[in-house]
């Protein structure tokens, strides 16, 4: 059975919530956001392949997703791609930037990003 992307995004959502509770909440936040990103990636590049999309197995992956979807002509193609695009600029800075202003808001707007990326894949 192949991995369900989507238990990220539910894990990123729960890892968000709780991260009040632990003593490394920055560092949860950071992997929620990381968590949500490829989740949603995973999925929209299961729905792209499907499509045709060849990968390469390498890190313009990740472009070549967001760019399957944005660019179509589709609405709900374009806004998918827009969200991947969010989501991997806020889990850059996640991943490799020190210093994280208004972390919290970053990491609830990736989880929102997220599940919106999700929903919208389920509306193709």
């Amino acid at each position: 059975m192949s991995f369900q992307w989507k238990t990220y995004i539910d894990f990123a959502e729960r890892l968000h919530q709780e991260s009040e509770t632990f003593a490394e909440t920055e560092a949860c936040q950071r992997s929620a956001i990381s968590r949500a990103y490829y989740g949603a990636f995973g999925l929209a590049r299961k729905v792209a392949v499907n499509e045709g999309l060849t990968l390469t197995h390498k890190g313009e992956d990740h472009k070549n997703v967001e760019q399957h979807f944005r660019g179509s002509s589709q609405k709900l193609r374009k806004q998918i791609g827009i969200e991947l695009n969010r989501l991997r600029r806020l889990r850059n800075k996640a991943d490799y930037d020190d210093l994280i202003p208004k972390l919290p808001k970053e990491t609830i707007k990736a989880v929102t990003l997220a599940r919106k990326v999700e929903i919208n894949l389920e509306g193709l």
